[in-house]
């Protein structure tokens, strides 16, 4: 095999569209759309993180596999000592031998390249936004047919979904937790301190904390935080607050769980897999506020069944590791290699 390249998008790029702008005014927001343009800044993102994770497993497992920068966006937000490539420099005409691996919300990405081995690296619900990002001569195709050879995803979930609304086959390479890093440490837990981040569905997390105000609960809303502070936060949380949907494989409520984090909220489909209601976390519907109000209440007035959640969800985040990820990786790409 040749070089592996994970394609980091530039994902904060500034494009500006008369359209898109134009119908923000007519709406309200086309101060907000003005701001989110001009000042936009750089944000770490969960699934970039993961591609990096992928290049150092990778290189720990003998493959030369580089992140390949797409723009001006790095993404290293979690202090990743891995040497990384740009596309500027790298081009586009690469050996049969080489592989690129392509996020999937940015579909045509991967197929820029030339004779090399392509494959899509899906971590979200993707099938529910696919057939609006495809162009008019591809609609009707799933992403073998779009040009790329393999599809691998982050959870199992996603493979059965896939298979279901795609009617496509894909490996599982199910994201794993550095439990070095995120542990618990119950002497900086402070009782009643809900962590929340604040990126998805803000007009929740908003709603909760209203419906929460005679609670004895003490909301934390962070955002653009380092791998080591939000670790700290992590540690100093009783209560993690999930609010994100659709999912993949949300690795926050992961991440809390490893922490001694009790995790409350959405799973966004893909955190089923972990998240089981009343056993290791209390899950409502996606997007029911309402109930997740009520969760809180129950935790407030039950300390022993609190700490039964926090122990089950700590137990069973523990099977997510890192050596679990680097032996799927290398079972994707020892095959890979031989084909």
């Amino acid at each position: 095999m040749g070089i592996i390249y994970y394609l980091i998008p530039d994902l904060h790029k500034k494009e500006f569209n008369v359209k898109d702008c134009l119908k923000s005014v007519f709406t309200g927001q086309g101060v907000a759309y003005f701001k989110n343009k001009v000042f936009r800044q750089h944000k770490p993102v969960g699934g970039i993180k993961v591609m990096y994770q992928h290049c150092m497993m990778l290189q720990e497992l003998g493959y030369e596999a580089y992140p390949l920068i797409m723009g001006d966006y790095v993404g290293n937000f979690f202090g990743y000592d891995i040497e990384l490539k740009y596309i500027n420099d790298i081009g586009y005409n690469l050996s049969s031998k080489d592989v690129v691996v392509s996020p999937e919300f940015i579909l045509y990405l991967g197929l820029e390249f030339n004779h090399c081995i392509k494959v899509i690296f899906n971590q979200s619900q993707s099938w529910r936004y696919y057939k609006a990002k495809l162009g008019k001569a591809d609609v009707g195709k799933n992403y073998l047919e779009l040009g790329y050879d393999h599809v691998i995803n982050c959870s199992d979930h996603l493979c059965e979904m896939l298979k279901l609304k795609m009617n496509l086959d894909s490996v599982a390479i199910t994201n794993g937790i550095d439990q070095r890093k995120f542990f618990p440490l119950p002497e900086k837990r402070v009782e009643g301190r809900v962590l929340v981040l604040s990126r998805k569905h803000p007009e929740h997390i908003q709603q909760i904390i209203s419906a929460s105000s005679q609670l004895n609960f003490d909301f934390h809303v962070v955002d653009g935080l380092t791998e080591d502070e939000l670790i700290n936060e992590y540690q100093q949380a009783d209560i993690f607050l999930a609010t994100g949907y659709p999912e993949g494989l949300p690795l926050p409520q992961l991440e809390a769980m490893n922490c001694g984090c009790v995790v409350i909220g959405f799973s966004g489909g893909g955190g089923n897999e972990y998240m089981v209601d009343k056993v290791t976390a209390l899950v409502s519907a996606d997007g029911d506020c309402v109930d997740v109000v009520k969760r809180l209440q129950v935790l407030e007035g039950n300390e022993r069944f609190k700490e039964l959640i926090r122990q089950n969800g700590y137990e069973k985040a523990s099977e997510y590791t890192l050596a679990n990820t680097k032996r799927m990786l290398n079972d994707f790409y020892s095959k890979l290699d031989t084909n």
